[in-house]
Parts: C-alpha cells; structure tokens; sequence
C-alpha cells in the first residue's frame, strides 16, 4: 500500500493519493460553486486521511472544529459571537498554516529536487492542514455573490499585470532570482499542488476571510477601499517577512494585487489565480525558488 511512485513528478504512496484525491477534487467542485459536493468530498478525505494515518483523531477534531465554527460564522448574527468564532476560525488556519497544530503527517511529495542549478534544493509537502482550511472558508465562508468583473476587468488586468511585473522585477533587481526560462519535468506536479494548496488556501483565508473583515470595518471610512485594499497586500508581506526584506516587499506588491482584484471583482477566483500565474512564471522564466 505505501510503496512509493512516481506521478506529475511527485513521489507519492497509494495511501497519499487515495486520502488527497477527494480532497482536491473538493477545491474543483467549489470553484464551480457545488458546496455541498465539496464538504462532502472533504469528509471522505479526513475518513480516508485518519484510515491511512496521514492525520491522528486530533488532528481530526482540529479539522471538524474549523468547519464548524467556519459554518457559525456564516450563520450566527450576533457580534460577539461571530467576533468569537472568527477569532477561533483565525487561529485555527494560522496554525494550520504554520503546521503547529498537532495530528498531522503531511507526506513529502517532492525532495531536494533542484529545479535551477544555481538554486537551492527545493522541497514540498502535501500540506493537509492547509487543504483543510482552503475547504472550510471557501465551503462556507468566503462569499461568492454576483460579481462587477465586467466593468473592472481592464482596471484589474492592468494593476495585477503591473503587480507581477513589478514583482518579477524585484526578484532579479534585488538578487533573489536570475532570468533563466526552462520546462520542469516536475512541472504538472508543481502546478496541482502550488494552485490547489498554496494558492486556493493563502487567497481564501488573506483576501476572502481577513480582506472582508477588514472591508467591513472600513467600510464608513472615505478612503476605506484603498485602506483595504493597502493592509491586506501589507499583511500578506508582513507573513513572509522571514524570507527576508527583499523577499518581503515583493510578497507585498503581489498582495496589494491581489488584494485589489478582489476588491474590484468580489470573486476570490480572480486573486488566485493573480497569485497564481505569478508563481508559475517565477518557476518557468525564473531561478526556483530562488538562488543558492
């Protein structure tokens, strides 16, 4: 059952794959608007995640008490109790995210692989935790109303292209990475597994959560969509500060992007895949991730 494989160049065991495919498929069926399909699906991974032992009865308690109060926070009316529930939904994905919650085994898929040969070795993990909280908010959190992506479009087309342009730039300019254009055989891999973990959970929970609670408080304020639109591309810089400064100005030019697609469109599928097709001209044009 656990002997290894290789597929889209990722390593993985029956096991893995069995636990993550509903999972995944889950993301799929949320961005085609089929909640309940997806929260569904998402029971059937954390079912097959504990049988195969990619995650322990904690780590499952975890996952359920983040759909929970993700469900309660949609439903509830009261302040307190939404302020209560969206602490706890806050604290549960920070966790997740920095994978300091305990129970979970998220198996590594990819290994020191050097995708540039002047970069450092590069690593990756199917990250569980984060999968969950992507599910969670997008299921039953993040809204998904009528859209103004007509209107804005051109608007949000130029700003993101400015935004990863911008980005791109400062990565060469600032030493991070050099102009170096390849075709990865650990392409297709990377591309699953950096859209449908990386990307679908970091926009979930920085724009489609924090961005519209900060939306919400600034809303009576005369500059308040630019004040949104400035401290949710400012957080999401501030959280990959330990990758240094270089590195942290660049993640905020992408959020501030990113931040601004949502803010125009109001569809958290538009700063995904901003952030998306930032990260995947990074790995084809550029040094990945990024010089040893």
């Amino acid at each position: 059952m656990n002997s290894p494989f290789e597929l889209f160049g990722l390593t993985l065991t029956l096991s893995t794959a069995i636990s993550f495919f509903p999972a995944l498929l889950a993301l799929v069926a949320l961005t085609f608007l089929m909640h309940r399909t997806a929260i569904g699906l998402a029971i059937v991974s954390v079912i097959l995640g504990y049988y195969f032992e990619i995650i322990n009865m904690i780590a499952a308690l975890g996952i359920t008490s983040l759909f929970l109060m993700s469900y309660g926070f949609n439903h509830f009316q009261r302040k307190l109790i939404k302020w209560l529930l969206g602490v706890g939904i806050f604290v549960f994905s920070i966790l997740f995210f920095i994978h300091a919650f305990p129970g979970f085994s998220n198996p590594l898929v990819i290994e020191s692989y050097m995708v540039s040969n002047n970069a450092v070795p590069f690593s990756k993990h199917l990250n569980f935790d984060k999968l969950m909280v992507a599910i969670a908010l997008l299921a039953l959190v993040v809204p998904r109303g009528r859209t103004s992506m007509g209107k804005n479009s051109g608007k949000v087309f130029v700003l993101s292209s400015l935004a990863i342009v911008s980005g791109l730039a400062g990565g060469v300019l600032s030493g991070l990475v050099e102009w170096e254009p390849k075709l990865s055989p650990i392409l297709v891999g990377w591309v699953i597994t950096n859209l449908l973990v990386t990307c679908y959970a970091e926009e979930a929970f920085f724009r489609g959560f924090i961005q519209t609670q900060m939306q919400n408080t600034f809303k009576h304020h005369h500059l308040g969509d630019k004040l949104t639109v400035f401290c949710s591309g400012v957080l999401f810089g501030l959280v990959h500060f330990p990758g240094g400064l270089a590195y942290t100005l660049i993640a905020t030019i992408l959020g501030i992007g990113c931040a601004y697609g949502y803010q125009k469109t109001n569809n958290i599928l538009v700063p995904i895949y901003i952030h998306f097709v930032f990260n995947l001209l990074h790995f084809c044009l550029f040094t990945y991730p990024f010089l040893a």
